[in-house]
C-alpha cells in the first residue's frame, strides 16, 4: 500500500498489523490485506456497547465538549455554512444550528435518522465521498472521524473543493506522536483497528491537510468529557467476551461528567490556501 502523503512504499511493521512509512512515518492499518466494510463497524451497536455504553444517554456531556468546539470555531468564523463530516446523532449540528447554517452526514442509518426525525437536522445518510453539496461551505468539521476513513485523502481533497476561498477545516483526531501514545505503545487506547485505521502525529496531518490545498494554523491538545460510567466501561468491559453484570448495572448508575487530559487528542485548524 502506498502512503497516502508521500506515496512512498517502503514500510514497517509496527504492533504487530500496523504499517509505518519509512519516509514520511505515517502509520496506518494495511487495510489491502484486511479489507474492512464501514457499513458493518458503524451501526446503532456500536453506539450502545460495542464501543460506546449509551451515546445517545451521555448527549450533555458529550456536548459539554462540543460546546468548546464551537467556541473554537467562531473565533475564526462567526457565521456561514459548517458542513459535519460523521455527525452520528447530530449533538454537534444541534448546537451548530444556533450559529451557522448546519447540516453534516454520517454512514450510520439509525442516528442520522434519529437526529432527523428528533431534533428536525439536516443530517444526511451515506458516504460524503458520493455526496455532492450544491453550495460551497465556510466551515467543515471531523471530530474523531479522519482517523475512521479508508481514503483521508480524497476525502480531503473533496472538501477543499467544496469549501469557500478562505474556508476552516476543524478536526480532532489522536495524536501518536504523544508522550502518553509514545510510553503506551501498541497498549495506547487509540489503537484498535479496524475502526481507526490512521495514525497521525502533527507532522503527518499538517502534511497530509497540506497536500490538499490546507494550511493548518493551529494544533492544540484539549482535555473531554467523559461519563464516570463510559470510563469504566471502556477499562472493565470493552473487549471482553465476559461481564459482571451486578458491577455494570452499578457503573450503569454513574452519569458524572469528569474532565480529563491526558494531551493525546489533537484539535486542529486549518485554513484553505
Amino acid at each position: 500500500m502506498a502512503c497516502i502523503i508521500c506515496r512512498n512504499s517502503e514500510e514497517a511493521t509496527i504492533f504487530g498489523n500496523l504499517t509505518k512509512c519509512k519516509r514520511c512515518g505515517l502509520v496506518y492499518f494495511d487495510q489491502s490485506s484486511n479489507r474492512v466494510n464501514p457499513q458493518d463497524l458503524y451501526q446503532e451497536g456500536y453506539f450502545t456497547g460495542e464501543e460506546y455504553l449509551d451515546y445517545k444517554h451521555d448527549k450533555s456531556i458529550i456536548q459539554k465538549n462540543f460546546s468548546y468546539r464551537l467556541r473554537e470555531i467562531v473565533k475564526f468564523v462567526k457565521s456561514g455554512r459548517l458542513f459535519e463530516i460523521g455527525c452520528a446523532y447530530g449533538f454537534f449540528l444541534e448546537l451548530a444550528k444556533k450559529q451557522f447554517s448546519a447540516a453534516g452526514i454520517d454512514i450510520t442509518e439509525k442516528p442520522t435518522e434519529t437526529a432527523r426525525r428528533e431534533l428536525q437536522l439536516d443530517a444526511k445518510t451515506g458516504d460524503y465521498l458520493d455526496l455532492r453539496l450544491e453550495d460551497k461551505q465556510d466551515v467543515f468539521c471531523l471530530w474523531d472521524t479522519i482517523e475512521r476513513l479508508g481514503k483521508p485523502d480524497e476525502y480531503l481533497a473533496k472538501v477543499n473543493s467544496e469549501l469557500n476561498p478562505g474556508g476552516y477545516v476543524f478536526l480532532t483526531t489522536g495524536d501518536i506522536g504523544s508522550a502518553l501514545a509514545r510510553v503506551q505503545g501498541k497498549k495506547w487506547r487509540m489503537i484498535h483497528p479496524p475502526t481507526h485505521l490512521f495514525y497521525f502525529s502533527k507532522d503527518t496531518i499538517t502534511s497530509l491537510l497540506a497536500k490538499n490545498g490546507l494550511k493548518v494554523i493551529s494544533i492544540t491538545h484539549p482535555g473531554i468529557f467523559r461519563s464516570m460510567k463510559q470510563i469504566l466501561y471502556s477499562l472493565l468491559f470493552l473487549g471482553k467476551a465476559r461481564h459482571n453484570q451486578w458491577l455494570k448495572s452499578f457503573i450503569d448508575r454513574l452519569d458524572i461528567p469528569v474532565y480529563i487530559n491526558t494531551f493525546d487528542i489533537m484539535m486542529l485548524v486549518a485554513r484553505k490556501i
